[in-house]
């Protein structure tokens, strides 16, 4: 079969078919997480990802190539969820901006010259680039791509040689990472994104696969809203969103130009795809301001007033502008007990997330958005949730800063050293400098059979965690948990010691640890609290 051109309509239905593969397959991706450890999520980060790039492109009513092609780096960026959901999100930002405007179909060349620019953006948002991930087959099936489309014309013919290619290079990623060849596995992003590109080459093999997605006819996402209004007093009648589409949209001209109209401005997105909110008394004029930048979509006008008036009556009047902080934290946390110690301890909102559901970065810049304050600190809590915490600083109105907490602990040694009395800047510093005084451990099970320094793990083996590294394997985890105190203690011999069980283990069980613990390490001040988190039995702190 040949196929020499790919316009709109097919595009749209290649990527909602290698959506559907990827989801089918999202288990087998997440089975492939060096981690025995029962959060690994790749391929659910990257089924997740993609799927919302589905939604948006499934609202695209027409078939125009290049708002789709916006529409998909739209969605996988709104939904981008974990480092391998990020990366995708990129791939396709990069696959956008690589398809010129106008252009109402791909040749062999320049579908292979788009994929290059999608590789070249997702390498620009790892800060330090690892070969034998999926960044490395994404370059290679790039390479191989422009490559095969100089001597055909033949994009299906193409397709199907990069793939053999890529799943060669997959192959060999044990071998450009000594941790991938002792777990015996291939690295997991690149088994998604050949997922992905599998379902592509058969979509366009046979497009009658493929059946349009149904979505919502109001056009609601499964995300949260950017902005939730504060009713109580109403200033402004109008709410007012649009998405703004441009060859180039300069964001603080447009965001100079439309603020003397309203309040709770949110202007986020690309360069050539913008979503606009705004609180205003005169639409008509938000509009023609945005109309000189480029085409209009998606504009919705709600009266307010009209829609929450009962919600009104019934509220009262608050001076939005009282107790209003420079700076709040935004924290992602899981588990009730954990959210209400982060609250206490100065958290001003919460992220539901951590371990096995890594929130999107729609998720995670909506709460920055709802906050009053202009300057937001954001805590991530998790490895994983970094990269995406990090996207959000350049999508928010907000100035945002991260500090890399890598664990439960490290946020709460954050939260002690942020200070009120300086500024948002300062604080990141503080409390980025104060992850060096604490030592997390955790406790959990093995999720699969797998092999780790040498030694075998087996499915329901007790795990035990020190500063992401896996340090101790039994049966027993109260066993394990003393074991992996004692090699916290090895390191400080003194200090606060600080245990967080999760919703498996009971109270009792709790104070009996605490106790034996006490007898065991005088020298250590030792607290129990319940943290109520999913699939590890404790989370220790050591500081």
């Amino acid at each position: 079969m040949s196929v020499e051109k790919i316009d709109g309509a097919l595009f749209k239905k290649a990527l909602i078919h290698s959506a559907r593969v990827l989801k089918l397959n999202r288990k087998l991706v997440d089975s492939l997480n060096v981690y025995p450890v029962p959060d690994g999520d790749t391929g659910t980060n990257m089924s997740l990802t993609v799927e919302q790039a589905v939604e948006e492109v499934s609202k695209v009513k027409d078939e125009n190539l290049k708002r789709i092609v916006d529409a998909a780096a739209w969605g996988s960026l709104m939904g981008a969820r974990g480092n391998s959901g990020v990366i995708l999100s990129q791939l396709f930002r990069g696959f956008a901006a690589g398809v010129a405007d106008g252009k109402d179909s791909l040749n062999a060349q320049e579908l292979a010259a788009a994929f290059k620019r999608g590789v070249e953006e997702a390498y620009k948002a790892v800060l330090r680039p690892v070969e034998g991930t999926i960044l490395t087959v994404a370059k290679e099936a790039a390479e191989r791509m422009l490559f095969e489309a100089k001597r055909s014309r033949n994009i299906v013919e193409n397709l199907e040689k990069t793939i053999d290619h890529a799943k060669k290079i997959l192959e060999k990623t044990p071998e450009m990472l000594p941790i991938l060849k002792e777990a015996g596995v291939v690295d997991a992003g690149g088994k998604g994104l050949i997922f992905l590109l599998d379902g592509f080459l058969q979509a366009l093999k046979n497009p009658s696969l493929v059946e349009e997605v149904k979505t919502d006819e109001t056009g609601v996402t499964n995300g949260q809203e950017p902005v939730r209004a504060d009713l109580s007093q109403i200033d402004y009648l109008y709410c007012t969103e649009l998405i703004l589409q441009a060859p180039e949209i300069d964001l603080e001209a447009l965001k100079s130009e439309v603020m003397p109209l309203g309040d709770s401005l949110l202007i986020t997105g690309m360069n050539n795809v913008v979503k606009l909110h705004i609180h205003t008394n005169h639409p008509g004029e938000v509009l023609e301001k945005a109309i000189r930048w480029g085409e209009l979509s998606k504009v919705k006008i709600d009266n307010m007033k009209l829609q929450h008036e009962e919600f009104i009556r019934s509220s009262l009047p608050v001076d939005e502008n009282v107790n209003v902080k420079d700076t709040e934290i935004v924290a992602v946390v899981s588990g009730e007990g954990l959210k209400e110690i982060y609250k206490s301890m100065g958290a001003g909102a919460i992220v539901e997330g951590g371990q096995s559901m890594n929130p999107s970065i729609e998720s995670i810049l909506s709460v920055v958005e709802e906050q009053k304050s202009p300057n937001i600190i954001i805590l991530p809590n998790n490895k994983n949730i970094i990269l995406t915490a990090e996207q959000v600083k350049n999508l928010s109105s907000k100035n945002v800063y991260v500090v890399p907490t890598k664990s439960i602990p490290q946020g709460i040694s954050a939260l002690l050293a942020y200070d009120p009395n300086v500024d948002a800047k300062e604080n990141t510093k503080r409390m980025s400098e104060a992850l060096k005084n604490v030592i997390t451990g955790e406790i959990t099970f093995a999720a699969r059979d797998s092999k780790w320094n040498g030694t075998d793990i087996k499915e329901g083996d007790i795990l035990g965690i020190m500063d992401g590294e896996l340090v101790v394997i039994g049966s027993n985890r109260d066993e394990v948990l003393h074991e992996l105190i004692l090699k916290m203690a090895s390191i400080k011999e003194s200090g606060m010691l600080t245990i967080y069980f999760g919703e498996d283990v009971s109270q009792k069980e709790a104070e009996e640890v605490r106790s034996e613990l006490a007898k065991k390490y005088p020298d250590f001040e030792i607290e129990v609290y319940k943290g109520g988190q999913s699939l590890y039995y404790y989370i220790v702190s050591l500081e």
